[in-house]
């Protein structure tokens, strides 16, 4: 599956905290003011394109994959 092209605000915001480190799914509901269930949703969407991992399931712990780097790097 291809990046796609139509990312949301919140999903670049989610990869840009990514690129930085690794984060829980809760750590980056509460740094970017939104809902847990709401970024849960944005997070399986973002690992539907192989932009962001499970890094560690049982902890909802994220990181960026390469691709997903690669994604960003390409919008600077």
């Amino acid at each position: 599956m291809e990046s796609p092209d139509n990312l949301n605000e919140t999903d670049i915001a989610i990869l840009e905290l990514l690129v930085k480190g690794r984060e829980t799914r809760g750590s980056l509901a509460s740094r970017l003011e939104k809902h847990e269930n709401y970024i849960g949703e944005r997070l399986r969407w973002l690992r539907a394109y192989d932009l962001v991992q499970y890094r560690h399931e049982e902890t909802a712990l994220y990181e960026i994959t390469d691709k997903g780097q690669e994604w960003m790097e390409k919008q600077i």
